[in-house]
């Protein structure tokens, strides 16, 4: 812990050192924005412009702001009610920009005081030193720091989710399953839980994610209308269909985007996708629904179902599973990073090698590879994917092996 801490440290040194001057690159520099600078507005910037279009003549958000304008606007319409809670803050003469800076401030810290207390619970015990390890890490993982510069509603949902894994570990299935439905009122991935939970037959869980899933659902329609969230199916179809080609976009959709030179990956454009070609859809596609399989398939069939590991396999996977995974969406894999750590004593040398490469890669972004940009070349631009798909892998053979222990 002590030694992969410290080059942790020591590599993002370097890369502060040798690409500090340009915008957006070390984590240290995106840290040091983050905490000095007023909060970005990633999130809300499009939440305004959602609720803008509601407040229109037509009220149709998607018809007008995505189809018509093509805002990229695509958060369902159960995520404006953020809006009213960051407005809420009037009455105690907060504006909305800083209730946003404290929402953001409270989830970071909350994400690592979450990492912390997962470490415990899972080693069975830690030191200081370890839990200040932990935190450090936490500090230094881009797609952490990188939420935080962008004011990034997804850091509260990294916040979330954390809570959920813990929730789950210590024995609380229904509020665990409450957590992750509140995390799908803004971005629907996790609903991939319901049917997991099926699966597992795990009825607390299930009943509560449907439930407060249900409830959510209700009351945006009654307030935002049916046809929003019909539409909103349609920008979900679009979306699987063209993803994104920018070298930000992590996922196998991204990837192949970028292997066919399909769009645009060097440049961010705020109103144009790639175009639609069918054997990126069909792959992509194809892709994800083998990785799906698998979350579901593989912890059943190995009897290590229902586990803390089988929780943080789907929900990560959830992450790689969609055709837009940007760099701050691999915040959930933080924590199971930290449940590979408070392992550390059971890993061969082999396996803590994994582990420590893919959190050396996941916590920095490394330019000479995202220059990388088009063509056969930029399979190394997707290292963020290949981390996440190895400790993946890492966690289903370590599980493996411990079950097979148990028999």
């Amino acid at each position: 812990m002590f030694a992969l801490t410290i080059a942790a440290v020591l590599l993002s040194l370097v890369l502060l050192a040798k690409y500090g001057r340009h915008p957006d690159t070390a984590t240290l520099q995106i840290l040091h924005h983050a905490v000095t600078s007023p909060v970005g507005t990633d999130s809300t910037y499009y939440m305004q412009m959602g609720e803008q279009a509601f407040n229109g003549s037509s009220q149709l958000i998607y018809r007008d702001l995505f189809f018509t304008q093509h805002q990229k606007f695509i958060y369902p319409p159960s995520s404006l009610f953020l809006l009213r809670v960051l407005g809420a803050g009037g009455r105690l003469h907060v504006s909305s920009d800083t209730a946003l800076m404290v929402l953001l401030v409270v989830s970071w810290i909350g994400v690592l005081a979450l990492a912390v207390w997962l470490y415990r619970i899972e080693s069975g015990s830690s030191s200081v030193a370890e839990s200040a390890c932990v935190v450090l890490l936490g500090v230094l993982f881009l797609p952490i720091a990188e939420a935080l510069y962008r004011g990034q509603v997804q850091l509260l949902l990294t916040c979330l989710w954390g809570a959920a894994v813990l929730l789950w570990m210590r024995g609380r299935p229904g509020w665990s399953g409450f957590v992750i439905a509140l995390t799908c009122a803004f971005k629907p991935q996790l609903g991939v839980f319901l049917l997991w939970g099926l699966l597992r037959r795990k009825w607390r869980f299930t009943t509560a994610l449907a439930g407060a899933g249900f409830v959510i659902a209700a009351v945006s329609v009654l307030h935002y209308g049916l046809r929003n969230h019909l539409d909103y199916l349609q920008v979900l179809s679009y979306l699987a269909r063209h993803g994104e080609a920018l070298w930000a976009n992590q996922s196998f959709n991204g990837l192949l985007n970028r292997l066919l030179r399909n769009g645009d990956a060097m440049s961010w454009n705020p109103t144009v996708y790639p175009p639609y070609v069918p054997v990126i859809f069909v792959l992509s596609t194809a892709l994800s629904l083998l990785l799906l399989a698998d979350a579901l398939v593989a912890p059943w069939f190995w009897k290590w179902q229902g586990t803390a590991a089988d929780f943080l396999l789907l929900g990560c996977s959830s992450v790689l599973i969609s055709p837009i995974a940007w760099e701050h969406h691999y915040g959930y894999f933080f924590f199971l990073i930290v449940f590979l750590l408070a392992r550390a004593g059971t890993l061969t040398t082999m396996r803590w090698g994994v582990l420590a490469a893919c959190l050396l890669i996941m916590a920095n972004r490394l330019p000479p590879l995202d220059h990388r940009m088009s063509g056969g070349i930029s399979l190394v631009s997707s290292y963020l994917l290949y981390a996440g798909l190895a400790l993946l892998i890492l966690l289903g053979v370590e599980q493996r092996r411990r079950a097979e222990l148990h028999v």
